[in-house]
Parts: structure tokens; C-alpha cells; sequence
């Protein structure tokens, strides 16, 4: 690939600077409603001089459209969107312009059916041959969700109990919000994603073979969560509130109000969340003695309150029809007070105990994030040639503080030594810098040039104060206090090139990444540098054999650091004999994946993927037989092998009630010589059913129902039984459909619950782990302020729509 890739590219130059047509036509426009609401739309342009040229193009988000270089003077063009009327139309380019804006208004189809009416709708779930987009503000069962909570009703995602996101049964996803890296570890992530509303989110997009384009990190796929902002012109915004109630009461609020004119576009928006839940932790243990076997059963209750608060603000300045410039500033600021209570009974059995120890856990804690965004694009000329630049500071203050009171009682109930009382504190500090720099050159009307330049820098500050209560004074502990820097820098930079033929398109991309990270164990004095450079070629073609047969292949190289979490050595405790820690040793996994997809009508899609991950990261649960403690980490394990076979099909069951299934199959074979007490070889076949279902019981009110089953399957050491859940939702529009009222409950039947036992042999323990699913929701929004948007002059894509990553 190396090798060949870059004649490749020349020869496809070559060929379309020969074939280059003598007129080319460069369209723009727009497609809405009279109403003036954007419509996601297809548009089919033909040729009529020479049929052989067609070109298919999309809708972005803001309902614009561009096309580049159409080598026709007279032209048809075919607009079709679901739930709206096909228009076709014919253009006559008599004047030989180079430039036209072309702006389409639909009519909804709308079906009277007895005493039901049905507008089309934008689907829940849109497949696509390259990606998978759940449009989050159209699923009623979400309403009031956070964005984790979101995130598992994606299909083909699953979320654990911790919070640890998985594609297709592979962890190292890599989560974007608004195309921009967060760069927090996996528990910082799960933190952020719990303070995010869904009153928020327009749209996740599910992309499981990125281009060069995109970071070369998540071997399982990227995921994009895609926040609300209007295009509208005139002052708009909305309202949301909503309460709910499942163990604790829980409540979320928000507003957000855009202005927009010919030269600016001025947003901000403020959301908050209180959210109080209980999670139980339950684990049976044996740990086999030399004379005789120790029975450990331990039980934790858990009641966290947490106060989030999500802002963000921004400015577009139009400069004129070709440059843009755009600030934006979003952030955090979250408070919390957890309540936890543990009892560990230790006996020679689970009926016979001997002793016990009592837990009692309070712990308070704080995030602040801030972040700012300084952005410029520049559309160079009418052939789409494009030009932006974005740059990037952040900073990460968390701070959390557990006071851990152990009492210890025999078995008759009575104190036999004094408590062990301790306590820590965590602060940690982050802060972020990255510069991106993206180009465009469409170099003929089918093929079109990407390149890019890229550098981040991450700088981690964790101080880990460990303290022991020494009768009314509280002592530092050096043995367990740490602090630990952790420096990265990664500049990257890539090229792809895409070209169309009559029914296929190619895209060849590489990019390549240099790497250099520092981490510092201070107290311990162990510092591990790295310093790497690596190739992430990717390849994707696509074949469209008629109008109802389309097939794809991809394949691409991609790279999971690890997390600075992971690599800190602090060990965080749940109860005297359990606990977890970080490991500084950790090196990066490599995974090669390739994906063949089918395409049916655009309805029916199926995807097959394989891949091969080298120096796999995962956590791991381990045994200190010495200690008789279980402690969780993080280890590179040798090999994983992973086939997935993805099938999705929509379909209509009577006139009001459609429905959307996905089948995902995953087989996973992890081989490592490293792991316990030797050799761990496992294999696992699982599957999970994702089945959505939409009824619109009149123009006014719509129902849904959501439900998945996820079958046994093996995760690193963690054999995980099956669970499933149901959501059902109900939704009531007034006025217009301005205010919406939502009744939502989120496990019905309340059986969302970890069940995990040991897949290392020697090891015998089994877990369940149950938080607080079964909720009962009602929100209310209400949509103000004007909603015309303008059709003449249009932009391939607005300033945040920009597929940047910053990383």
C-alpha cells in the first residue's frame, strides 16, 4: 500500500487533467420547505448531452448542497428526500455561466389514512454505506437522557455499567463532540458525557472506517456526537424542562437562543442537570488457602448526587460570500456528593462467617472545564477549492476527595481492633493546545484532493495525597501519596485523494503521526518516555451495481494510545480488598480492520468486518492471592482477533407503525502469553438486537418503543451474561408543533444489570453490579422566534459543521 498508493494517485491526476471537460459548472443551493425547514435531500444530476456523467450529492445538515465541476450545459435534476414529494426538473445553461444557485422547496407527501394522518419524518436511524447516524432530537425515548445514556441505544454500541463505550464488541472508541477530540481518559469521558443532556444533541454519527482524514485513534470506530444550532435567520432558540423520577428524583432545564443576519450569527446556550442515583455492587469470592478456602461476599451501596451545568457560546462573522471567521468558548462546571456504605463478610463459607468489615465512604467532588475555539475557512473559487484553519486551548480542573472508614467486627457482632480511617485527595489538571490546518482541491469534476496539518500538546498534572487518621491527626502516608506528569505531542499530517468514475468511487488516503510522550512517577521515581512514528494508509471503494444494489470495501491502519489514566500507577480503593490502579508500562495497540458493506434501496444494509489488534489494551481482573485482594488494571494483552457481521433493514408494518431492526454478531478471539499464570487463550460468539419501533397515532402525537437483548460474551478477562431492556415514550405537539410534551420510561421492567464472573481459570468470583435504570421522565420544549432561512447564497458547509478533530 505504501508503495503503490502514491502512482496510484498520479495516475488517476493524469487521467482526469486529459479527460478535463471545456464547460464546468460549479452549483450551489439549498433544499426546504415552504416553511423554510431544512431537508435532508438527495440530488441526481444528469447530463443530458452525455448521459455517462451523474452525480449524486446530499444535503449537509443546514439543507445546502455544492457541487463542483459539472461537465453539462443542459442538465436534469432529481431531488428526492423521505416523507417529501420527488421533484424533477430540467436546467438549460444558455448563458454559459460557470456558477449557478440552484434552491429547491419540497412539499411534504402526506397520506390520509381513515382518521390518521402521516407527514414523512426524518428516520431515527439513517444507514449510509460509510457511517451510521441516529438523529437523537427525533427518539422520545432519549428525552432527558444523558448523552452516555444516548450513546447505548446507538446500534451496535454498548455501554458498561462504568461507562466504558464499545463498537461491535470492541472497546477504543474515539468520542467527538461536534467533531473535536475531548482527550479525557475513559472514566473523565464517561463524567463528561453523564453532564450532557440530549435536549442538546441533533445527531450521533457512527463511523466505523474513518478516512486519513480523521485521528488515527479508536480501532473500533469514531463516534460523533453532533450538539443543536440553528441556521435559522431572525432570533430563534427553545426552551426545555424536564423532571423525572426512578429511586431519587431528577430534574434538567435548559435554553439556548441564536440571532443570525447577513454578517453574523451570534448563539449561546446554558444546561443543567440534577441527577441523584443509587448503584449496588454485589461480589461472591473464593480464594483458595492452603488449609482451607476463604469465602468473601462483599456489598456496596452507592448514592451519588451530581449538579452539572454545560455552557457554550459563539460567534460566526460572515466577511463575505467566500470567508468566515468564528470564535467559540463552551464548558462545564459539575459538583458532587456520593454516599456509599459497604459490608464485606469473610468466613469458610458464605453461610459460616467470621469476621466483617464495615465500610462507611463519603467522597465530594468538582469539574471545571473551559475551552475556546478560534476558527477560519475561505472558499478559494467557484471550483470548491477551500481553505480552514482552526486552534484550540483547553484546560481540565477535577478534584475529588473520599474519606474511607473501616470498622471491624467478629463474628458475634463486636468490635475486635480499632477502625482504619483514610483519606484521599485527587487533583488533577489538563491542559490542551492544538492547531489544525485543512485544504481542498478538487482537481477535476470526479476528483478532489484533501490534505491537512495537525499538532495537539497534552499536559496531565495528577497529585495523589493519601492520608491515615493517627488518633485525631491526620498523617501523609509516602508510601501510597504519588503524583504523577504525564506531556504528549502528536503532529500529524495526511492526504487523500477521491475520485469518481461512472458508477465507482475511490478514495486512497495516509497519514502518518509522530508521537513523543513523557510519563513521570515522582514519588516513585520511574519515568517512561516514548517516541514513535507511524504510517495509517486507508483505502474505501464503492460500486453501485443499479439503483437498488450498492457494495463498499474499506480498509484502514489505526493506533489506541493509552489514556493517561490508565497509565497512572494510583490506586483507587472501593473497599480494603478491592481496588484499582493504573499501569505506566502500557504501549500502544495497532489494529488493521477491514469491512465489506451491501446496500439495498438504501433501506436494507450489511456489513462484514474483520480485524487484527497487536498489543491489545484492556482492563484486566486480577488476583493478589498473597493479600487475598482483587484489584482491576489495565495490561497489554498479545493478539485479537474480531470478525463482526452488522445487518439493519427499516420497514413499514402497517401505516402507522414503522419499525427499525439491526442484528450485530461479534466473534472475538484474544490469544496472550502474559496474563495471570501463564497462557489465556478465549473465544467468544455473541450477538445483540437493537429493535426500534415509531408509531404516529395522529399529526399531533407520535409513540416509541425501544428495546435490546445482548447475549453472554467474553471481555478481556470478564465473562459478561446476557441482559436486555425496554424504553417506551409518547410524545403530544401544540401549537404548531412549537411546544412538545414528552412522557418517557427508560427500562420498564427494570432488568439493566451487570452479571459478570471470572473467564481466568483459578479465579473464582462472581459480580453483579445494578444502577438506577427504571426512570420515569416528562419534558416539556418549546421552540421560539423565527425560522426562515435564506436560499441564495449558500456554502459547501458552515464553520462547525467542519470535520475537524482536535487532537
Amino acid at each position: 500500500m505504501k508503495i503503490f498508493a502514491p502512482y496510484f494517485m498520479l495516475s488517476l491526476l493524469f487521467i482526469n487533467v486529459v479527460s478535463a471537460q471545456t464547460t464546468k459548472i460549479h452549483i450551489t443551493g439549498a433544499v426546504i420547505t415552504r416553511n423554510g425547514v431544512k431537508v435532508s435531500a438527495s440530488l441526481k444530476f444528469t447530463s443530458l448531452a452525455d448521459t455517462a456523467f451523474v452525480k449524486t450529492v446530499t444535503t449537509n445538515e443546514e439543507g445546502k448542497y455544492v457541487l463542483v465541476n459539472f461537465p453539462a450545459d443542459k442538465f436534469a435534476v432529481e431531488v428526492n428526500a423521505i416523507g417529501y414529494q420527488s421533484i424533477k426538473e430540467i436546467y438549460d445553461n444558455n448563458a454559459g455561466k460557470t456558477s449557478l444557485n440552484l434552491s429547491f422547496s419540497l412539499e411534504p407527501d402526506i397520506k390520509e389514512l381513515e382518521s390518521v394522518v402521516i407527514a414523512g419524518r426524518k428516520l431515527l436511524i439513517e444507514r449510509h454505506n460509510d457511517k451510521i447516524i441516529m438523529n437523537v432530537e427525533n427518539s422520545i425515548v432519549s428525552t432527558g437522557n444523558t448523552a452516555l445514556e444516548v450513546l447505548a441505544k446507538m446500534p451496535g454500541v454498548t455501554v458498561n455499567q462504568d461507562g466504558l463505550i464499545s463498537i461491535r464488541g470492541r472497546s477504543g472508541a474515539n468520542v467527538l463532540i461536534d467533531g473535536k477530540s475531548t482527550y479525557l481518559s475513559a472514566e473523565q469521558l464517561a463524567t463528561r458525557l453523564r453532564s450532557l443532556n440530549s435536549n442538546e444533541i441533533k445527531t450521533i454519527e457512527l463511523v466505523t472506517s474513518p478516512s486519513a482524514k480523521y485521528d488515527a485513534a479508536g480501532n473500533a470506530g469514531q463516534l460523533n456526537i453532533r450538539l443543536k444550532k440553528s441556521a435559522s435567520y431572525g432570533t430563534n432558540g427553545n426552551v426545555d424542562l424536564g423532571f423525572g423520577y426512578g429511586k431519587n428524583p431528577k430534574s434538567d432545564a435548559g435554553i439556548s437562543i441564536n440571532h443570525r443576519n447577513k454578517n453574523f450569527n451570534v448563539f449561546g446556550s446554558f444546561a443543567n442537570n440534577n441527577n441523584k442515583a443509587t448503584e449496588n455492587l454485589d461480589i461472591l469470592r473464593m480464594v483458595k488457602g492452603s488449609d482451607q478456602n476463604i469465602y468473601f461476599h462483599q456489598s456496596n451501596t452507592q448514592t451519588r448526587s451530581t449538579h452539572n451545568n454545560n455552557y457554550k457560546a459563539g460567534i460566526d462573522y460572515f466577511i463575505n460570500d467566500k470567508n468566515t471567521l468564528g470564535f467559540l468558548t463552551t464548558g462545564y462546571f459539575n459538583n458532587g456528593n456520593d454516599v456509599s456504605n459497604g459490608l464485606t463478610a469473610i468466613g469458610r463459607s458464605f453461610a459460616q462467617i467470621d469476621s466483617s468489615i464495615f465500610s462507611d465512604n463519603p467522597a465530594k467532588n468538582k469539574y471545571r472545564n473551559q475551552a475556546y475555539n478560534l476558527n477560519y475557512k475561505s472558499v478559494i473559487d467557484t471550483s470548491g477549492q477551500e481553505f480552514s484553519i482552526d486552534l484550540d486551548y483547553a484546560k481540565y480542573h477535577s478534584e475529588e476527595n473520599t474519606t474511607y472508614q473501616n470498622s471491624f467486627f467478629d463474628q458475634n457482632g463486636l468490635n475486635y481492633k480499632s477502625p482504619a480511617i483514610f483519606r484521599n485527595a485527587t487533583p488533577s489538571f489538563i491542559k490542551i493546545k492544538a492547531a489544525k490546518i485543512d485544504y481542498v482541491l478538487p482537481i477535476s469534476a470526479k476528483t478532489k484532493l484533501d490534505a491537512g496539518l495537525k499538532s495537539s500538546w497534552v499536559s496531565t498534572d495528577n497529585d495523589f495525597q493519601f492520608e491515615n487518621l493517627i488518633e485525631t491527626d491526620w498523617k501523609n502516608d509516602a508510601g501510597r501519596s504519588n503524583r504523577f506528569i504525564y506531556d504528549e505531542n502528536i503532529n500529524a499530517a495526511y492526504a487523500t485523494i477521491k475520485h469518481e468514475f461512472k458508477s465507482t468511487s475511490v478514495e486512497i488516503g495516509l497519514r502518518t503521526e509522530q508521537t513523543t510522550s513523557k510519563g513521570n512517577s515522582i514519588n516513585d521515581n520511574k519515568i517512561v518516555k516514548r517516541s514513535y512514528f507511524d504510517f495509517f494508509p486507508s483505502f474505501n471503494i464503492n460500486q453501485s451495481l443499479n439503483p437498488n444494489h450498492e457494495i463498499g470495501f474499506s480498509y484502514n491502519r489505526r493506533i489506541d494510545r493509552p489514556d493517561y489514566k490508565s497509565l497512572n500507577p494510583f490506586v483507587y480503593f472501593v473497599d480494603l480488598y478491592t481496588f484499582s490502579r493504573g499501569n505506566p508500562f502500557l504501549d500502544p495497540q495497532y489494529t488493521n480492520a477491514f469491512q465489506l458493506v451491501y446496500n439495498y434501496k438504501k433501506t436494507l444494509n450489511i456489513s462484514l468486518g474483520y480485524s487484527i489488534t497487536n498489543y491489545l489494551i484492556i482492563d484486566v481482573l486480577l488476583p493478589d492471592y498473597e493479600k487475598k485482594t482483587l484489584y482491576q488494571t489495565v495490561q497489554n494483552l498479545d493478539k485479537q482477533y474480531a470478525y463482526d457481521l452488522t445487518i439493519g433493514y427499516p420497514t413499514t408494518i402497517t401505516k402507522f407503525w414503522s419499525m427499525d431492526n439491526t442484528l450485530t454478531s461479534t466473534y472475538n478471539q484474544i490469544k496472550t502469553g502474559n496474563l495471570g499464570e501463564g497462557v489465556y487463550k478465549r473465544k467468544k460468539v455473541n450477538f445483540m438486537i437493537n429493535s426500534n419501533h415509531s408509531f404516529t397515532l395522529s399529526p399531533s402525537t407520535s409513540a416509541e418503543l425501544s428495546g435490546e437483548y445482548a447475549s453472554s460474551q467474553i471481555y478481556g478477562t470478564y465473562a459478561i451474561k446476557p441482559y436486555y431492556g425496554i424504553d417506551f415514550g409518547i410524545k403530544k405537539s401544540f401549537f404548531e408543533k412549537k411546544l412538545n410534551v414528552k412522557l418517557a420510561a427508560n427500562d420498564v421492567f427494570d432488568t439493566r444489570k451487570a452479571r459478570i464472573s471470572s473467564a481466568l481459570s483459578g479465579l473464582d468470583y462472581n459480580l453483579t453490579q445494578k444502577q438506577e435504570s427504571r426512570v420515569y421522565r416528562l419534558s416539556l420544549n418549546y421552540i421560539f422566534g423565527s425560522s426562515r432561512v435564506k436560499g441564495i447564497r449558500e456554502r459547501k458547509t458552515s464553520v462547525t459543521d467542519e470535520q475537524s478533530r482536535i487532537k
